[in-house]
């Protein structure tokens, strides 16, 4: 429950105040308390910036909307230059959609002091919802933090949709990063996250052929999104030379596919169907040399049918392929 404000008596916001914490009223409230103009703005300020942080976040948020609708600006840039992270985790954690309710108000006013404080507060504990304000700035100071950013599940969409809003520079920031030239790390465990989004995003920014020998040596990793990643790339960028590689990298991550992925990597061996089909025909010959049998509830098995076309899948079917 909210303190009452000293010094000041206004009875009827006070009571919109204090509905900001009802189940049944609360939403209600937000309006009533917008329509009492400028006198709100003392109350929804002691209750965002006095009151204590608790387990539910919608009444403060509630607040924060409020005192956006009401343009109070000094209000909402207070609230981050005095915030300090709860201890509790529970606590913590219903914080952040506060943190976040009050990045997406502040996005009525694009300044520069907006802006710097963003970046302080991202840096200090990101959100979903600073990440996504940083990225309507389209500034692009935010690109190495935005790429930062895109090993954290939480705000991993909204830092690429950011990314996306400057695409010139976050294709380069990208192609800097994959050659070791940043402060950021890309390769190894920790990184796999933001190895698989960089690729994704250079892909949609349509990497040049001259960048392929950079892109290249992500077709031999282990994670099935950063191959296919790299082979959609390579497959629109690459010379010939390196095709049979690519096809070759799609087979043998092809055991571990999704049926999203499965369907991606179905339509990239389309793209190269001789190399692909020749390909198929090698890896069932020495499957059968083993003594494996079709598996179709094996997205590998499937992908080789797919592969060798309808009529060699029928003679696979029956047992009847061979060596061509």
């Amino acid at each position: 429950m909210s303190t009452p404000l000293p010094g000041m008596a206004d009875a009827q916001v006070e009571r919109l105040i204090a509905a900001l914490e009802s189940l049944t009223d609360g939403e209600l409230s937000v309006p009533m308390l917008i329509a009492c103009g400028d006198r709100a703005v003392p109350y929804l300020e002691h209750f965002l910036l006095t009151g204590s942080p608790r387990t539910i976040a919608l009444p403060r948020c509630r607040a924060v909307h409020a005192l956006g609708e009401l343009g109070a600006y000094s209000t909402l840039i207070s609230y981050f230059r005095e915030y300090e992270p709860p201890g509790d985790a529970a606590v913590l954690f219903a914080e952040d959609a506060v943190r976040s309710a009050v990045a997406r108000e502040l996005l009525r006013w694009k300044s520069e002091e907006v802006f710097g404080v963003l970046i302080d507060a991202a840096k200090q504990r990101a959100t979903s919802g600073i990440t996504l304000a940083l990225g309507e700035f389209h500034r692009a100071e935010s690109i190495p933090l935005l790429f930062e950013l895109l090993e954290d599940d939480l705000c991993r969409e909204e830092a690429k949709d950011g990314l996306r809003k400057v695409p010139e520079a976050a294709h380069q920031y990208a192609i800097l990063l994959i050659r070791g030239m940043t402060d950021l790390r890309i390769l190894g465990p920790a990184s796999l996250r933001r190895r698989r989004a960089t690729l994704q995003l250079l892909d949609e920014f349509d990497a040049r052929r001259d960048e392929w020998q950079d892109i290249w040596p992500f077709l031999f990793e282990p994670d099935v999104d950063v191959v296919i990643a790299a082979a959609t790339i390579g497959s629109r960028i690459a010379g010939m030379a390196d095709q049979e590689e690519i096809v070759e990298s799609l087979f043998r991550v092809s055991g571990h596919l999704n049926w999203a992925q499965e369907d991606h990597v179905a339509t990239l061996l389309e793209k190269n169907h001789d190399i692909a089909c020749e390909a198929a025909r090698t890896i069932v010959d020495e499957k059968k040399e083993r003594g494996e049998r079709p598996n179709w509830l094996n997205p590998a098995w499937r992908i080789l049918r797919h592969a060798l076309g309808p009529e060699l899948s029928r003679e696979l079917e029956k047992g009847h392929y061979g060596a061509a």
